[in-house]
């Protein structure tokens, strides 16, 4: 039980740095929470939620060992997600400063589930978490699970946050053309998480 209670404050920081930074989850709630309002972004964080707990299960049951053994592998899912991402930031682009402002359509529960299976960010946050915070037996799934719920309670309040932020620019910007400028500058920024993703 020592064991465990020691990952509670280094897991903690972990996650704060890891879902507070941008990523693809982080862009898109801001963006709902600017163009919609944080109750229509509610079912999309609840998917990430959960997307987050089933990348969990997957890499714990073995996945992430695989994809260390095979490092091409992630090299792929890289290449997918970065694809993803570079598609978000397009969406963003064709927004005609003529048109309301809508985002990305159809930021459901199940778009927020699937997307983290496509998310470089998510799979290498879940992938860093599972081999930094997990304990060999028999505390194997206890630091497992502790890892999930401990990184998953974090992440809420991180997404909560993002979602928060895009409500507030929303009222601070008083023309479509402000909130133009503002989804281009979250596509530059997604553009550049890409970037990172291959910087070593």
């Amino acid at each position: 039980m020592t064991e465990l209670i020691n990952l509670w404050v280094p897991l903690l920081l972990f996650g704060l740095l890891a879902t507070l930074s941008p990523g693809p989850n982080n862009l898109l709630l801001t963006l709902q929470g600017a163009n919609m309002g944080f109750k229509s972004a509610v079912p999309f964080i609840m998917g990430i939620r959960v997307g987050i707990i089933a990348l969990f299960v997957v890499m714990a049951s073995g996945i992430a060992g695989l994809l260390v053994l095979e490092p091409n592998a992630l090299v792929v899912m890289k290449f997918i997600g970065a694809a993803y991402m570079c598609w978000l930031a397009y969406t963003l682009i064709q927004n005609k400063q003529k048109q309301a402002i809508t985002g990305p359509v159809n930021l459901s529960f199940w778009r927020g589930l699937v997307a983290q299976f496509v998310n470089p960010k998510s799979l290498l946050m879940v992938m860093t978490c599972i081999s930094a915070f997990s304990l060999p037996t028999p505390l194997y799934w206890a630091s497992v699970v502790q890892a999930c719920v401990i990184f998953s309670l974090v992440g809420l309040c991180a997404n909560i946050v993002w979602t928060l932020v895009g409500v507030w620019i929303n009222r601070k910007l008083a023309t479509e053309i402000a909130k133009q400028r503002f989804n281009h500058l979250l596509a530059c920024l997604t553009i550049l998480t890409v970037l990172m993703l291959f910087y070593d």
